[in-house]
């Protein structure tokens, strides 16, 4: 009976640390990042994004693509998470992408595509999001 009660106790502490780092890493990706890229997704398209990402693991989205002189801006809305070491993006239109990711410090993580809804040229496709600070001045 006391080796019952001692292998559930461990496995509630090891189950309750995994929680706690998952949480921990979770607010690395909290905040504002920003990033681009040149055709590595499409030839001839780039691409320039600023992401928030939020404690409730909400997030809002904005693209800007220039491909031949023609510039896009694209809003989006969605969920985001992580488990086991994959980045889950949750997009308004219900489809989700998954990523890879390496934490290189504080202010950048790097992302490399697991399984993306959309088809690219790429199939290698990853970036880096660099985290951005925004100080707004007070003028009166």
């Amino acid at each position: 009976m006391k080796k019952s009660i001692i292998i559930v106790v461990l496995i509630a502490i090891v189950s309750l640390s995994f929680t706690v780092l998952e949480s921990s890493e979770k607010n690395k990706f909290v905040g504002s990042w920003k990033g681009s890229e040149k055709d590595n997704q499409t030839d001839g398209v780039t691409k320039y994004w600023i992401q928030n990402r939020y404690k409730d693991g909400t997030f809002v989205l904005i693209f800007t693509t220039v491909e031949n002189c023609q510039v896009e801006h694209l809003a989006e809305k969605g969920k985001w998470w992580i488990k086991d070491g994959v980045f889950y993006e949750l997009h308004n239109d219900g489809k989700t992408d998954t990523y890879t990711y390496e934490i290189l410090d504080e202010n950048q993580i790097k992302f490399k595509a697991k399984d993306l809804s959309l088809g690219f040229e790429n199939s290698n496709y990853e970036f880096i999001d660099t985290k951005v600070e925004f100080e707004f001045e007070n003028k009166q």
